[in-house]
Order: structure tokens, then sequence, then C-alpha cells
């Protein structure tokens, strides 16, 4: 099976060596998984970029499922318990091989995402639905020790801002996230990247994949949709009316504060600027629009 080379040169710009040794063991890897649980590999994801995700049919019943490997650094357990807790809007896990940090999961059909709404010009519908699936989320955190980060370990992150965005809106970042998660009313098992890409039709429902797993406020839910989808922004509408719809549309169908609601999208999109930043030195034009009206509102 060939690699796209955006993944191959994720994996090995990120691990290194021990990147490279996975990559040349994930194809013996996957014969072995396929042995195991009697597969057959029909495909793969055609955007991967750090974890495998594969598509397979059981030898036996010919059932559709999804094959996932973590990558050299990931936390099974830290996906698995998030699933877990939610089982009512993500696919059901049907056989683990916690060695090689693997699992296989039932495939979601139709599984066209989200954004194939906001394709159409059906941005409000898709926002809708985020806000159903927002409600859906929101479990207390679970007891014990747990493999997640909290979202205030992030606000170090933003420092990398500085000298790349408006001195005023680093500030404001600074001292909006700091108090949003001192502020907040309870902890809850967050996803973490909950935007259209991460939400799949199903049936005449929808389920959510790929959590990236945080504790932290309810309201830091909202903030990953306000940016996205990147490859199919809506186009047609100013900027600033497709933000003031997707808020309205939160602020009226989640019971939220609306002002945690604005502070977490313009917290978020700050965030997502820092680890832009992080990763390609440079801030997309598209999210400075976003941070600077988004700012203009909390001002």
């Amino acid at each position: 099976m060939n690699f796209p080379a955006p993944f191959v040169k994720n994996i090995r710009d990120t691990f290194g060596m021990a990147g490279e040794e996975w990559l040349q063991g994930l194809p013996l890897l996957l014969r072995g998984l396929c042995e195991r649980w009697n597969l057959t590999i029909t495909g793969r994801a055609e955007d991967l970029s750090y974890n495998f995700v594969g598509y397979a049919r059981t030898n036996a019943d010919k059932k559709p499922v999804v094959l996932k490997v973590l990558c050299p650094d990931g936390i099974l357990d830290k996906e698995l318990l998030w699933l877990k807790s939610y089982p009512e809007v993500t696919p059901a896990v049907l056989a683990v091989e916690a060695e090689q940090r693997a699992f296989m999961m039932e495939m979601v059909l139709p599984g066209n995402s989200l954004k194939s709404l906001v394709k159409q010009g059906k941005d409000a519908e898709a926002t809708a639905v985020i806000a159903q699936m927002i409600r859906a989320l929101g479990k207390e955190r679970p007891a014990g020790v747990l493999p997640y980060k909290h979202v205030r370990d992030f606000l170090p992150t933003l420092s990398l801002l500085h000298g790349k965005l408006p001195s005023e809106l680093v500030l404001l970042v600074a001292v909006l996230y700091d108090e949003l998660c001192m502020t907040a009313p309870r902890d809850v098992l967050l996803h973490g990247d909950l935007h259209h890409d991460n939400i799949l039709a199903s049936g005449d429902g929808w389920k959510i994949i790929d959590p990236h797993g945080y504790l932290g406020d309810p309201a830091f839910e909202v903030g990953a949709m306000i940016s996205n989808p990147l490859d199919c922004y809506p186009s047609g509408p100013a900027l600033e009316k497709i933000l003031e719809q997707r808020l309205n549309i939160l602020y009226g169908e989640l019971a939220m504060d609306p002002y945690r609601i604005l502070g977490w999208a313009f917290c978020y999109s700050m965030l997502s600027a820092a680890w832009s930043v992080e990763d390609r030195q440079e801030v997309p034009e598209n999210l400075l629009q976003i941070v600077r009206i988004l700012a203009s509102k909390l001002t």
C-alpha cells in the first residue's frame, strides 16, 4: 500500500527515526491485523495526517469496517475512553490491539462529512447540527487519573503569537483565555476538534469521529467550527455576516452564556493561529480576519 507524501512527511518530520521505523513496519502491521481479525483492506482515507485510517471488510459477512492505527506517540486509551464515554454519537469499537495502538470500528454510512452541507450553501443547517452534537457531549469528567490535557494547559502556546499578530489581540487572548478557564462552570470531557470533517452522516443522523480529547469548559467545544471547513469556507456573504449567523445559531441552540461562546470562539481561533505559527510559521489570512472580527465583538 502506498502512503500519501504529506502523511509520510508528517511522520518523518515529527518522529524522526522512530517515525521511519513505524512507516516501514506499517504494511506488516496491517497484514497482521487483517489476519487476526479476518479482514480484507479495501482502501484508506485520502487525507491521512498522523494516524493511519484504512477501510476494510470482514471476510465472514462482508461488513464494512474502519481500521485505525495511532502514530508513534498516540495514546490508545485516550481515544477509546472518549469513544466509550459517548456511544450514542460515535461509531462502535469492534476490536482492539493495544500493543499495536490499533483498533477496528464500525464504518459510518453513508459517511459524507458535515461540510457537504456547507458546500451546498447550507451553512446555517450545518451549524445547527454542530450545536446538536455539542448538546450530546459535555459529560462530567470521568473519575480517576485521565490521559487528557486540560484546556488551560494550552495557555503558554499563545506566546507563539508575539510578533506574529497585533499586540492588542495577543494581550486580549492572554487575559480572556485565563479568565474563561478560571470561571468555567464545570469541567467536562471535550472532543476538542469538533468541526465539519469530524462529523459524518449516519443513516438519518450524525456520528462524531477523531476526538482530540481534552478537559475543560463546555463552551470550549464551539471553537473548532468557527474557522472551518478550511477547504470550503462559505464565500458568498461577507465574512462578518457568516460569523454573526453562526454565533447567533450557537447562542440560540446551546444553553450556555453567549459571552463564553463568543469568548471561546475567539480564544480557540487564536490558539489555532498559534498552532499554525508553530507548524508553518504563519497565520492564514482567513483566520486572521476571523480573529479580528471576533475581537471587535468582544471589545
